[in-house]
C-alpha cells in the first residue's frame, strides 16, 4: 500500500490532491486470501484513501449475503463474522433489519433473506472504483468538468446498456476477471471523447439486488458506472430515471438460501 511507485502523483479520486499512497481499486477485503494476487493499484491521497476504506469496511461485511459465487459462501463463513464482531453497530442493524421475501431470480420465485444496504453506499463505492479503473487501464482523470454516475441496474437497464453502448463500435475495450471470478467488469470507451466510458460490474458472481418500486420482487445482479463530460451525460440521466434502482431508495441484498 505504501509503495513509492504511487507516490507524489495527482489523486485518481479527487483529481486535485497530490498521492501519498496506493490503493487498491477493489479493496482486498472482497477477495479470499489466496485470490488477492495482482489487483489493481492507483495513487491516491489521505483524505481520499480513508473515505474509501470507511464505505469498504461498510460493504465488505455486506455483500457476500447478495453473492452467487462459491467464494462468497466462504467468506460468509471465515471472513465476515470476524468483520460482524468488530462492529457492533452493523451487527445490529442486520440483526433487526433483515427480513424474509419472496424474490424473482431467472424466471423463479425464490424466499430469500434481505439485507438493507445504506441508500447511494454501492454508488458511491463504484463510482470510485471506476475512477480508479479508468486510470489503470486509460490514464484517464475526472474532474469538475466531468459527471459519473453509478447504479444498480434493473432487467431494462441491462438490455438499454448493452444495447446502446456495449454493441456499438468503441474506441477501446477491456474485459477483466479478478480472484477467479470474484469479480468481473467490462468497459467500453467513447470513439468521439476518451472521457465517455461505461463500466459494468459483477461482484460475487452477481450481486442480488433488489429495491425496484415497479418491481419489488426482480432481481438485479448488475452495477454500472457512465461517465461523461458534463454537457454530454443525457443518455446516462435517462438510464439512471427508467433502468436502475434509485439511489434515495436503500437496495437491499436478497441473500440465497444456501447464504442464510
Amino acid at each position: 500500500m505504501g509503495s513509492k511507485k504511487f507516490r507524489n502523483k495527482l489523486c485518481v479520486y479527487c483529481a486535485r490532491e497530490t498521492s501519498v499512497t496506493g490503493d487498491h481499486v477493489f479493496a482486498r477485503e472482497f477477495f479470499l486470501p489466496n485470490r488477492r494476487c495482482n489487483l489493481p493499484q492507483v495513487p491516491t491521497c489521505g483524505p481520499c484513501n480513508n473515505a474509501k476504506s470507511k464505505i469498504e469496511h461498510y460493504l465488505t461485511a455486506l455483500l457476500p449475503f447478495g453473492g452467487r459465487h462459491t467464494d462468497a459462501l466462504e467468506s460468509l463463513t471465515t471472513l465476515v463474522p470476524k468483520r460482524l464482531e468488530r462492529n457492533k453497530k452493523l451487527q445490529r442493524h442486520l440483526a433487526t433489519r433483515r427480513s424474509t421475501v419472496w424474490s424473482l431470480e431467472n424466471g423463479v420465485y425464490r424466499q430469500a433473506m434481505t439485507v438493507p444496504l445504506e441508500p447511494g453506499s454501492i454508488e458511491q463505492l463504484f463510482a470510485l472504483i471506476a475512477k480508479g479503473l479508468a486510470w489503470h487501464h486509460w490514464r484517464l482523470y475526472f474532474t469538475e468538468e466531468h459527471t459519473l454516475e453509478a447504479m444498480a441496474l434493473t432487467s431494462f437497464g441491462e438490455k438499454f446498456l448493452q444495447q446502446n453502448f456495449f454493441d456499438l463500435n468503441v474506441a477501446q475495450r477491456v474485459q477483466v476477471s479478478l480472484g477467479e471470478g470474484t469479480v468481473q467488469y467490462e468497459a467500453v470507451q467513447g470513439v468521439d471523447c476518451s472521457h465517455i466510458t461505461v463500466w459494468r460490474f459483477k461482484v460475487y458472481g452477481g450481486l442480488a439486488m433488489g429495491g425496484d418500486p415497479e418491481a419489488p420482487n426482480e432481481v438485479c445482479n448488475q452495477i454500472a458506472v457512465l461517465t461523461a463530460p458534463n454537457r454530454t451525460f443525457r443518455m446516462a440521466e435517462l438510464l439512471s430515471k427508467f433502468g436502475a434502482i434509485p439511489k434515495e431508495k436503500a437496495a437491499d441484498l436478497f441473500s440465497s438460501s444456501q447464504n442464510k
